[in-house]
Order: C-alpha cells, then sequence, then structure tokens
C-alpha cells in the first residue's frame, strides 16, 4: 500500500526527503497515476493510533505537491519558499509564439518570473538528448529559453544541485529581479529544517 509506505517515511525522514517521498508517491505525471493521493495519506493518518513522527507527517504532507516531477523540484521549491520568496506554481505550461509547448519547473505568476533547474544529464544523458550531440541539446534550450525570455519579465535558470547552496540561489533569483521577503541567509544558515 503505497499510501502507508509513504507516511512511513514521511514519520522518520528529515522533511526534504519527506516531502520528496510524498510528492513521488502524488506525482501525477507518472504513465499510470500517482501511487497514492494527499487523501490518503491524511485518511491513514487520522485514523490510525498516534505514532510518533506524526506531526512531522502532518508537516510534510501540508508541503507536498502533485506537480514535483523530480526530488530536485522538491528541495528547490521548498529552498526558494523557505527564502522568502513567493509560492511558485509547478509545471507552468506556455505555448510560444513559435507553437512550442513549454513548462516551467517554477513560476512565480505575480512577478511572471520563470525558473529552470537543471541538472547536468539534461545535456548528456540519453534518456534526455534524444540522439542529439551535447552541442545540440545546448543550443536548442538555448533558443527554448530566449523564447520563454521574450514571453516573461524574468528568467532564471539554476542547476539543480544548486539546491543544496540557498545563498547562490538567493543570490541568483534576487539578481534577476526577483523580491524575496528575508534578508540574504549568512553562510552556515540552516535554511530548511
Amino acid at each position: 500500500m503505497p499510501a502507508q509506505t509513504v507516511l512511513d517515511l514521511a514519520r522518520m525522514l528529515p522533511y526534504v526527503r519527506a516531502v520528496s517521498a510524498i510528492d513521488q508517491a502524488l506525482w501525477i505525471g507518472r504513465p499510470r497515476g500517482p501511487l497514492a493521493t494527499a487523501a490518503e495519506i491524511s485518511d491513514i493518518l487520522e485514523r490510525t493510533p498516534v505514532a510518533r513522527g506524526d506531526r512531522r507527517a502532518r508537516r510534510a504532507l501540508a508541503a507536498s505537491a502533485t506537480l514535483s516531477a523530480n526530488v530536485r523540484e522538491t528541495h528547490m521549491r521548498l529552498l526558494v519558499v523557505a527564502l522568502g520568496f513567493p509560492i511558485p506554481r509547478l509545471q507552468e505550461r506556455r505555448t510560444l509564439p513559435s507553437g512550442r509547448c513549454v513548462f516551467g519547473d517554477l513560476y512565480f505568476p505575480d512577478a511572471d518570473h520563470w525558473l529552470e533547474i537543471d541538472g547536468r544529464g539534461k545535456y548528456t544523458s540519453p534518456e534526455y538528448t534524444g540522439g542529439r550531440t551535447p552541442a545540440a541539446v545546448v543550443i536548442d534550450e538555448k533558443n527554448r529559453e530566449n523564447e520563454i525570455r521574450r514571453e516573461v519579465r524574468g528568467f532564471s535558470r539554476l542547476e539543480a544541485t544548486d539546491a543544496d547552496h540557498p545563498q547562490r540561489v538567493y543570490d541568483v533569483l534576487t539578481a534577476d529581479g526577483l523580491r524575496s521577503s528575508k534578508p540574504r541567509p549568512r553562510a552556515g544558515d540552516s535554511v530548511l529544517r
């Protein structure tokens, strides 16, 4: 029973990993649909005896989303919110003037700001390159980015591993015009707890 398994994980894992586990179970992009629903997880949580980690699981469930395509998107989403940036929409869909349909990892509607989070596999893994050379992938991605930039007020690009560096994320987003309600974190600050 996936809902029970993910609840058990959420009870014991640290916050980011707990939310990531729930997000992956709830992910609606899976070809056969989500493994569980938030309602199923919540129902098990409510009808079972109080257990160690219930508060942690409730917090993680409250922060979960059905559109996080991978754990790095979850981590980045949680981080940008903890850094004081607005709550983003996930997998923002746009049809560009060229007719190309694109999805943005995180989108901040009030600021009309688009955030792309890419791992290096996007440029090197056969799973994503579709037989194209890394150079062709980079050129295609740059053309896509140029077209998106003409459609939004702000655009940022981060590597997936940047989620491990809160100051870098803060600096990139603020330099690209996204406003935060919090000051820049100091080195060593625990931003995500």
